[in-house]
C-alpha cells in the first residue's frame, strides 16, 4: 500500500469560497446554504432612441416588479463588455460570384482586423434564501391542505420558487426581451447518447474567470463547485487563473438619480463586467433600519448639552434636519409599499494578463464613473471580498450598509442596453444557424443587420434624394447573396445597379430602351388554368387602360380567345387580337400590338425575358412612356416573378416605389405582395424618396404593419411640417426624428423595428464602393467601355482604375 496522506491537501481552497452545490431543476441551481438561484438574458430598448419619458416608463414598470420583492430575495443584474470580432464563417456563406465574394471578405477583413469593437451582454440573476423550516411549519399546517402537508420541504420550497420567477419573468417581459437560461441536452447522431449543458452554469464560470464556453454537466449534477477549478491569488493585486484582477467599487451616490444615469459605462470600448447586486428587505425590516437612521440625523439637529438641559444656545444643524425630512419621507414610502428597500452594491470586475495596462483600464473606469457624479474607487484590501461578492448567488461577501429603494435601483441598474442585432438570420425559412444579412459598425459596438423579424422581411427605406438610398440597396442585394440558392430581383431606376448586376454575373434589362431591347409575349404561357385567369386578367387591364368599360361580354370574349390560343401555337399579343370577335377590343388593343407604339416591347413572338438568380430592371426609360405603357409590362414581370419564387431566399427590390404607389394596381399588388410573399421565403425591399406620396398612397397603415423593419436616410427635414406628421405615422417619437435629423447623409443609416434601433455606419470599404456606390454617367460609360474591352474580367481592370491594389488577387480571378 502507498501511503498517500502525505499528497493530499486538506487546506481550504478556491471552490471552498464558491456558494454553488447542484443543479435540482432546469436552469436551477442550489446554493451551499440552501438557497435557490435562476438567470435569465434580456435586452433593454435602446436608450440612445428612447425620450425621456420613455425611460421613465420602463424605471416604473421595473420598480413596480421589484417592489414585490422582499426578505430573502437578491437580484444581480450583470452588464457584459466583451471584444467582438465574429463575422459570418466562410463555410456558412455561399456566395456564387467573385465580386460579391470579394465585398464580403474586405468587410470580414475590416471588422476581424479592426480592434476596439466590443459588445455587451446582460443578464439577470435571481436568488431566494427561503426561512428556516420551523418558521413557516405552523403555517403550512394551518392554511394547507393534506397533499401540501405530506409535501416534503424540499419540493415545497422549490415549486415556490419556480412560481415566483415564472411570475416576475411575465411582468418583466412586458418591459424588456428576456429569455431564460436553460439546461439543454445535446443528442450524439452517432451513439444516441445524450450531454447535458446548463446555460446558468456557463454564465456563472464566465463570471468567474471570463471564458464563455459550455460545459457538459455530470451524469448527477451536484458538487457544482469542483467543476469551476481555477487559481486563485489574494492579496491587494489578486489574481485568477494567471491572470490579474482589479475591481472598481462605487460607493458614492448623487443626490438624485434618473433613469440610465450610468449608460455612459455600457459604451466603454474596453472588457469589464458591471456587477449590480441588491439584498432586499421587507417594508417592516426596511421600517426599522431607517428609523435607526432618522434617531442618529434627529441627535444631531441641536447639541446634546441643549438637549440635556432643555436650553437654545446655538443654532440647529440644518444639514441633520434635512436629512431627518428625507429619511421620514423614505419610512413613509417603506409604508407604502410601492417601493422596496435593500442592499444595492455595484462593482465593475476587469481582468488582463498585464498589471500595468489592466490599472490604466481600472483608472478609467474610476474617472468616467466619477464624471457621473458617483464616488468610485480601485479596491485593494476589500479587492477579494468585493470580488466574490460580486459572483452570482453570493449574498454574504461585500454588502454595502446604505439602503436605497427600487426606484432609484431601477435607475441604476444598466437595462437600456445597444442594440446589437441577431447573430443568426431570424427567418425560420433559412438554413439553421444561417449567417445575419451583413455586418456593419456604429461606434464601439458593431451591428449585424437583419431585414426579417421572424419569417418577414418586408423592409421600408426611405429619405431625401442624395442621401445614400442607392448605395444602401446596392449593398443590401450584395449581401444577400451570402444565402444558398438565393434570388434577386430588382426594379431600378437611374442604372445605380448596374455595376453590381454586371459583375456580379446577373441580368440587367433595360425595359423600353428602343430597338434592338428586350421584348415580351406575355401570352406565352397558358398551360394551367391560373395562367389562362391571369393572361385574361392582364388582357382586361390592358382594354381599360385605353378607357374601356370592361363588360361581362368583354370577358367572355377575352377568356373565350385565351382558351382557343391555349390550343394553337401562336400565343402573340397580334394573335389574340387577329382572333377576339369584338371590335372594341380589337382596337383597344392597337395600341400594344406591332402596328403601335408599344408593339416592339409587347408583341413579340417569342419571349426574351430569361430570369436567373440576379437580375436587374431598368425602368427609367419605361416610365417615360406613360401610365398606359407602364402599367402592362411591370403586371407581367410581377407575373413572372412570382412564378419564380418556390421557397428558395427571394428579394424583391422596388427603387423608386413612389411611382407604383401612385397608381392604384400597384398598390393592390404591393399590399398583396406584402401579405402573401412571405410565405414563399421572399422579401419586398421598398425604397422611396418621395414622402409625401408614401403618405397619401392609401395604404400607409399595411406599409407599417407589413413592413416591421424601417430604414431611414438622414433627412435634414425631417422635423418640419408635413414631414414630421410621416414619421410618426410610422411610430418614430422625438429622439428617434432628432436622430434622422442628424446623421450625416451618405454615411449614416438609421433602422428600426420590433428587435430594436439602431443608427449605424456601412463602412465602405474601396472593393465594395467600386460596385456599390458608383452611378455617375462618366462611371458607367467607362465599365461599358471596360467590358467591352476585356470581357468577363472587367471587374479587375475596374478596381485597378479605382486605385485598388492586387484585383486579381482579390477577386482569385486566374
Amino acid at each position: 500500500m502507498v501511503a498517500l496522506k502525505q499528497f493530499r491537501n486538506s487546506k481550504p481552497s478556491f471552490s471552498d469560497l464558491l456558494p454553488y452545490a447542484g443543479l435540482v431543476a432546469d436552469g436551477i441551481i442550489l446554493l451551499k446554504d440552501g438557497s435557490l438561484m435562476a438567470g435569465w438574458y434580456f435586452a433593454g430598448p435602446d436608450s440612445e432612441s428612447s425620450t425621456n419619458v420613455e425611460r421613465n416608463e420602463v424605471s416604473r414598470q421595473i420598480n413596480a416588479v421589484l417592489s414585490r420583492l422582499g426578505t430573502g430575495w437578491m437580484i444581480q443584474v450583470e452588464a457584459v463588455r466583451v471584444p467582438t470580432t465574429a463575422y459570418p464563417a466562410r463555410d456558412a456563406c455561399h456566395f456564387p460570384d467573385p465580386v460579391t465574394r470579394a465585398i464580403d471578405e474586405e468587410r470580414r477583413a475590416h471588422f476581424e482586423a479592426e480592434r476596439g469593437h466590443y459588445e455587451s451582454l446582460h443578464a439577470l440573476i435571481l436568488t431566494y434564501r427561503p426561512p428556516e423550516p420551523r418558521r413557516s411549519a405552523m403555517a403550512r399546517y394551518v392554511y394547507s391542505d393534506e397533499a401540501s402537508r405530506s409535501e416534503t420541504y424540499a419540493n415545497r420550497v422549490l415549486n415556490s420558487f419556480q412560481t415566483s420567477i415564472r411570475e416576475v419573468e411575465q411582468y418583466l417581459g412586458n418591459v424588456l426581451s428576456i429569455r431564460r437560461m436553460v439546461t439543454r441536452t445535446v443528442i450524439d447522431p452517432e451513439t444516441g447518447s445524450g450531454a447535458r449543458y446548463d446555460e446558468l452554469f456557463q454564465f456563472i464560470r464566465f463570471c468567474i474567470l471570463g471564458e464563455n464556453y459550455p460545459v457538459r454537466l455530470p451524469a448527477i449534477p451536484m458538487y457544482l463547485d469542483w467543476l469551476v477549478t481555477a487559481e486563485f491569488h489574494h492579496g491587494l493585486s489578486p489574481m485568477v487563473d494567471g491572470r490579474y484582477l482589479a475591481v472598481v467599487g462605487i460607493d458614492g451616490f448623487p443626490a438624485e438619480s434618473f433613469p440610465g444615469i450610468l449608460n455612459s459605462l455600457d459604451l466603454m470600448p474596453l472588457t469589464y463586467r458591471w456587477s449590480s447586486r441588491f439584498l432586499f428587505l421587507d417594508d417592516q425590516e426596511a421600517r426599522q433600519k431607517l428609523e435607526r437612521t432618522r434617531k442618529k440625523w434627529q441627535q444631531k439637529v441641536r447639541p446634546f448639552f441643549d438637549q440635556l438641559f432643555q436650553t437654545q444656545t446655538s443654532s440647529v444643524d440644518q444639514d441633520a434636519m434635512t436629512m431627518v425630512a428625507e429619511t421620514e419621507d423614505a419610512i413613509a414610502a417603506a409604508s407604502s409599499q410601492l417601493v422596496a428597500y435593500g442592499y444595492y452594491t455595484p462593482v465593475i470586475i476587469m481582468f488582463d494578463t498585464d498589471e500595468a495596462r489592466l490599472r490604466d483600464q481600472a483608472e478609467a473606469v474610476r474617472r468616467l464613473i466619477q464624471a457621473e457624479g458617483f464616488g468610485a474607487r480601485i479596491e485593494t484590501l476589500n479587492a477579494t471580498e468585493a470580488y466574490l461578492g460580486s459572483l452570482p448567488g453570493n449574498t454574504y461577501a461585500n454588502i454595502r450598509e446604505p439602503l436605497i429603494n427600487t426606484s432609484n435601483l431601477a435607475d441604476l441598474i444598466p437595462v437600456n442596453s445597444v442594440w446589437a442585432g441577431s447573430a443568426v438570420a431570424p427567418c425560420p425559412f433559412y438554413p439553421p444557424n444561417a449567417p445575419p444579412l451583413m455586418q456593419v459598425a456604429s461606434g464601439s459596438s458593431p451591428f449585424r443587420l437583419n431585414l426579417h423579424v421572424d419569417d418577414v422581411g418586408h423592409t421600408l427605406i426611405f429619405g431625401p434624394t442624395g442621401s445614400g438610398k442607392s448605395t444602401l440597396l446596392a449593398l443590401i442585394a450584395a449581401q444577400f447573396r451570402r444565402y444558398e440558392a438565393a434570388q434577386i430581383f430588382s426594379f431600378d431606376k437611374g442604372k445605380s445597379l448596374y455595376p453590381l448586376t454586371k459583375a456580379a454575373g446577373g441580368d440587367h434589362y433595360e425595359i423600353g430602351a428602343g430597338e434592338g431591347a428586350l421584348a415580351f409575349c406575355p401570352l406565352a404561357e397558358l398551360s394551367t388554368d391560373g395562367d389562362r385567369a391571369w393572361a385574361a386578367e392582364w388582357v382586361e387591364t390592358l382594354v381599360s387602360m385605353q378607357g374601356v368599360t370592361i363588360t361581362p361580354d368583354h370577358r367572355n370574349a377575352i377568356a373565350r380567345q385565351i382558351a382557343l390560343m391555349a390550343e394553337a401555337r401562336g400565343r402573340s399579343l397580334s394573335d389574340f387580337v387577329s382572333g377576339v370577335q369584338m371590335r372594341e377590343i380589337k382596337t383597344a388593343l392597337h395600341h400594344y400590338t406591332v402596328d403601335g407604339p408599344m408593339g416592339q416591347l409587347l408583341d413579340a413572338e417569342q419571349d426574351g425575358l430569361t430570369l436567373g438568380m440576379f437580375q436587374t430592371f431598368e425602368v427609367e426609360e419605361l416610365m417615360n412612356m406613360g401610365e398606359r405603357n407602364l402599367v402592362p409590362v411591370l403586371l407581367y414581370l410581377f407575373r413572372r416573378i412570382e412564378k419564380r419564387l418556390t421557397g428558395k431566399p427571394s428579394l424583391i427590390i422596388l427603387d423608386e416605389a413612389w411611382l407604383m404607389l401612385g397608381h392604384a394596381t400597384f398598390r393592390d399588388k404591393i399590399r398583396e405582395w406584402l401579405k402573401v410573399l412571405r410565405k414563399a421565403n421572399c422579401a419586398v425591399v421598398l425604397a422611396t424618396q418621395s414622402i409625401s406620396d408614401a403618405e397619401k398612397s392609401g395604404i400607409i397603415d399595411v406599409l407599417k404593419e407589413s413592413c416591421p423593419t424601417k430604414i431611414c436616410l438622414p433627412n435634414g427635414a425631417a422635423r418640419e411640417s408635413g414631414t414630421r406628421e410621416f414619421y410618426e405615422r410610422i411610430g418614430f417619437n422625438e429622439r428617434q426624428i432628432e436622430i434622422v435629423t442628424t446623421a450625416i447623409p451618405k454615411r449614416e443609416y438609421y433602422v428600426a423595428s420590433p428587435e430594436g434601433r439602431r443608427l449605424f455606419d456601412m463602412t465602405l470599404g474601396p472593393v465594395a464602393l467600386a460596385f456599390v456606390g458608383v452611378s455617375g454617367r462618366q462611371d458607367l460609360k467607362h465599365i461599358n467601355e471596360l467590358s467591352q474591352q476585356h470581357g468577363p474580367e472587367w471587374p479587375m481592370h475596374w478596381l485597378r482604375t479605382r486605385g485598388v491594389d492586387n484585383a486579381k488577387r482579390i477577386l482569385s480571378i486566374n
